[in-house]
């Protein structure tokens, strides 16, 4: 277990002429001796596990443990010493890094078809590591949420050019890991990293030049700089890249290693913008290129998860699942395309799996076993497998709630009886935001849509709430909307995208079962006496105050969620969106009117 304090940081949005809080940053301070005992359970589990993806995927997750654990150990000697250096224990981490991307690489370029365990001297450099200290960590986003595979790095790497005599550099925390994967696909050293600091919009690097001493008077030597970015302002790879300059480095030998090929966001700075069109770029392979036709790929995992090989697989990440559920594209719900996870309609004969991303590792395994929970409670689709990232489900037929409600004391009986499950079931110790953290969300948000004074006013009614601590959280729903609920021919009610949201890259992250019954409140208009009906219900302790407390800050988050969505879309797509905003606006100035007049 994690002794924990925990964090979640807010990230400001850009939406417009509007700067709205949706994202935030999930970390966590644990034991980094409990975290290297459970990597070496892992490794030591490999040779336990026949060759094929699953292996592999374990592989991949033993690596990902491992870069999580050595990014903390670096951090801490930067939090130590204030500046980024090449310590013994980080040359020793990044040593062990390049050892198992080597091993993920032989994995991989075989077909998954290598086995047993790994080579012991890995087993012996991170039994090594000085674990003494307690470190932050967090779970990578891309690993977590969009589908970034660490073998991209690999096919990157081979395809750059670049040999051994390069210095590999990764942008913590992700980037070291990655780094690694570059390093191991060239026969580069092991990599240095560094953690660029300051506002998130113009980072900066505080680096010993030691670093790269050695590599700068070689005119040969090339610079390798990786990171899964760019972001909004793409600043930390030019924090790196001023950095090299400033120890006399010319441009013409730093090469870029990105997660995708667009330009930096619409915080990026001119200089910023004119880095990233000087420096050459070797961008990470696409998932359909990282697994191509030539070896195993998704279709093929899945055939086997289900075992129908005569399987086809169809796309329905962005919005795609719609019209198979809508026969009007007029009562299209919005889709925030943009951030919906991959997912795939696999289908053979009469039988129909939904694959969907759930992240790599640790996260995806966590989230298969969510959804094996709420299948068992009658809430969820029956989980078919996971492999290497995707959960596989039966595909459940029926019509959406919204086009099929249930009458009202149905609709309560229903919502309360799934959430004093979640309640008692899926208790957890996962950080969320504080209720700090969410009312300045709220206020933030209210400011950027309904104005200052409507802020104050929201401000003041949070001065005087007084919230009982939260100390049990849970792994909410956070998507309580109706169309997010199927209605089966028999009637039978089961809840889709239900183990997501509170391991999301969003703010809010696991909270007390309050947020979604504020959320229940919101979302279908309760009355007094049908949301007594539903706190009654529960079954357990339940803070009527922490619930009003939420509503608000359900309701700008809300806000802020559909309006960013809204401002990369077009046409109809756009449209549903803003009316989207729109609602939850409406709903945010109703509750700061009647919360005036109490």
């Amino acid at each position: 277990m994690d002794r924990s304090c925990t964090r979640r940081v807010a990230r400001t949005t850009k939406i417009g002429n509007r700067s709205m809080i949706v994202y935030g940053d999930n970390k966590r301070t644990q034991n980094a001796a409990q975290l290297q005992e459970t990597a070496i359970e892992l490794a030591q589990s490999l040779d336990r596990i026949p060759c094929g993806i699953r292996r592999h995927a374990a592989l991949v997750g033993l690596f990902i443990s491992a870069s999580e654990l050595v990014q903390g150990l670096a951090d801490a000697d930067f939090k130590v010493l204030g500046v980024d250096t090449n310590s013994p224990s980080q040359r020793l981490g990044a040593e062990l890094l390049v050892g198992l991307a080597a091993e993920v690489a032989r994995s991989w370029r075989s077909g998954f078809v290598v086995g047993a365990g790994i080579d012991s001297r890995l087993l012996q450099l991170l039994a090594g590591l000085d674990c003494k200290a307690e470190i932050l960590t967090g779970s990578a986003e891309g690993y977590a949420h969009y589908a970034l595979y660490p073998e991209s790095y690999l096919g990157a790497g081979r395809e750059s050019g670049l040999d051994a005599n390069t210095c590999v550099i990764g942008i913590r925390s992700i980037g070291l890991g990655l780094a690694a994967m570059v390093a191991a696909a060239i026969g580069a050293p092991a990599p240095i990293s560094v953690r660029p600091i300051g506002h998130p919009f113009d980072r900066r690097v505080n680096a010993d030049p030691r670093l790269v001493a050695a590599w700068r008077s070689e005119p040969r030597a090339r610079f390798a700089v990786v990171d899964e970015g760019p972001g909004l302002s793409g600043s930390s790879i030019h924090a790196v890249v001023a950095w090299l300059r400033k120890q006399g480095i010319d441009t013409e030998r730093i090469h870029l290693f990105p997660s995708h090929s667009g330009d930096p966001g619409a915080e990026a700075s001119p200089d910023v913008r004119e880095t990233w069109g000087r420096c050459r770029k070797q961008v990470a392979m696409t998932f359909e290129r990282t697994f191509p036709e030539s070896s195993q790929t998704l279709r093929d995992w899945v055939a086997e998860v289900v075992g129908s090989p005569k399987l086809r697989l169809t796309e329905i990440s962005g919005g795609a699942w719609r019209p198979l559920h809508y026969a009007d594209e007029r009562r299209w719900p919005p889709s925030a395309r943009g951030t919906e996870r991959r997912k795939f309609l696999a289908s053979a004969d009469q039988d129909r799996w939904l694959v969907k991303f759930v992240g790599l590792g640790k996260t995806g395994l966590r989230k298969m076993e969510a959804a094996k929970m709420l299948h068992h409670a009658g809430f969820g689709s029956q989980v078919m497998g996971f492999c290497h990232g995707f959960l596989v489900e039966r595909w459940t037929d029926g019509t959406t709630m919204d086009q099929l409600p249930l009458s009202r004391q149905r609709l309560v009986a229903a919502v309360t009886r799934y959430l004093a499950w979640r309640a008692t079931s899926l208790r957890t110790s996962e950080p969320g935001a504080s209720l700090l953290a969410l009312a300045e969300m709220a206020v933030h948000n209210a400011s950027e849509a309904l104005g200052e004074s409507q802020a104050a006013r929201l401000r003041t009614w949070f001065s005087k709430q007084t919230p009982t601590q939260v100390s049990e959280r849970v792994e909410i729903d956070g998507r309580l909307h109706p169309w997010e609920f199927l209605v089966g021919s028999d009637g039978t009610l089961i809840k889709t995208d239900a183990v997501d949201h509170c391991r999301g890259h969003d703010l809010i992250g696991c909270q007390p079962i309050e947020w979604d019954l504020a959320g229940a409140c919101v979302e279908y208009g309760l009355s007094k006496a049908e949301a007594a009906t539903l706190i009654g219900g529960m079954g357990s302790s339940v803070d009527a105050g922490l619930i009003d407390y939420f509503k608000p800050c359900y309701l700008a988050f809300q806000l802020g969620l559909w309006s960013m969505a809204a401002q990369s879309e077009n046409g109809r797509e756009r449209a549903r969106l803003e009316e989207t905003a729109n609602r939850y606006e409406a709903g945010l100035t109703q509750f700061l009117g009647q919360a005036m007049k109490v």
